[in-house]
């Protein structure tokens, strides 16, 4: 199978090149190994505002994306490695065993007893090492999907492991599930960069070929990622519509921006028709409400009711 390679770690980056080779690449087998600085990587059809706390991804400085594939919310760091395959849709089906087949039988060769799951993901002992997705386009299929070989797990948790439960959407939800690393089940040790080595000999079989993106390639991932991916509209701004419900906001929002406000409570609900209009986001209804002369504690309780 022929491999494209990808050092870059910008997970924007990445991903805006799974969608460039979806397009472009019209036949044959291609894979790609990838790794992210540390990332909320959200799915296309998710709720960013109800499957995490976004002051708590604000505070821990790590970057959101919105992938194009649908599936639950992942985190990456440089510890997890990002396998991409694109190939011919057969039959006109998505079939999760046809790309995990080769994976499971890889972690095997390293004494990981691996195993597809009912929810095609990767598990070990009960534990999930790897989460799956894919998309389409015409005949063309991309699978993807995560290997946690050391990521920081308790970055993991509480990144990802906290579903807001005062948000009423029909968004796909994630499904947390009890994760472990791939390193401690390894039958001999090895680091990321040994095991990403081997992977791509595995996954490239006898007749592995490698090539990296030409510059007119990087260029156009360059305009996808800054075009879409690193935009507010499309990982903020493509929520579904949701309503929320806390001690004192009440609120309905659509595509990110707060359509109603309102509060039992007189002070907030005066505060409150200030950020009717406002994204969400900390630093807009900030501004609103320090310009509508709104108390430093009302202003505070909001916007953690909001984005807590």
């Amino acid at each position: 199978m022929n491999e494209i390679k990808n050092p870059v770690l910008d997970p924007a980056w990445s991903i805006a090149a799974e969608e460039y080779l979806l397009e472009h690449e019209k036949s044959g087998e291609l894979f790609m190994l990838w790794r992210g600085r540390p990332s909320v990587i959200i799915g296309k059809f998710q709720n960013y505002f109800e499957e995490v706390s976004p002051l708590l991804v604000e505070k821990s400085g790590v970057e959101v994306v919105r992938r194009n594939s649908g599936g639950g919310t992942v985190y990456h760091d440089l510890g997890n490695v990002n396998f991409t395959v694109f190939a011919d849709r057969a039959d006109g089906e998505l079939s999760y065993e046809r790309f995990l087949a080769p994976i499971v039988d890889f972690l095997r060769t390293l004494g990981v007893n691996a195993e597809i799951d009912s929810t095609s993901a990767l598990t070990v002992g009960g534990k999930k090492i790897s989460g799956n997705a894919q998309t389409a386009v015409g005949g063309r299929v991309m699978h993807h999907g995560t290997l946690l070989f050391d990521v920081e797990l308790g970055a993991l948790s509480a990144l990802t492991g906290n579903a807001r439960e005062k948000i009423t959407s029909r968004s796909i939800k994630s499904n947390p599930s009890p994760v472990t690393n791939i390193r401690p089940h390894l039958a001999h040790d090895m680091t990321v960069d040994e095991f990403i080595d081997a992977l791509s000999a595995h996954l490239g079989g006898n007749d592995h070929t490698t090539r990296r993106f030409s510059p007119d390639e990087i260029a156009e991932i360059d305009r996808i990622a800054c075009e879409k991916y690193r935009t507010w509209q499309w990982t903020y701004g493509k929520c579904p519509s949701f309503t929320l419900e806390s001690e004192h906001v009440t609120l309905r929002s659509k595509s990110g921006v707060i359509l109603e406000a309102s509060s039992r409570d007189d002070a907030y609900n005066v505060a409150l028709q200030h950020v009717v209009g406002c994204r969400i986001d900390e630093r807009e209804l900030r501004s609103a409400l320090e310009k509508s002369g709104t108390d430093d504690g009302i202003t505070t309780k909001i916007i953690n009711e909001i984005l807590g």
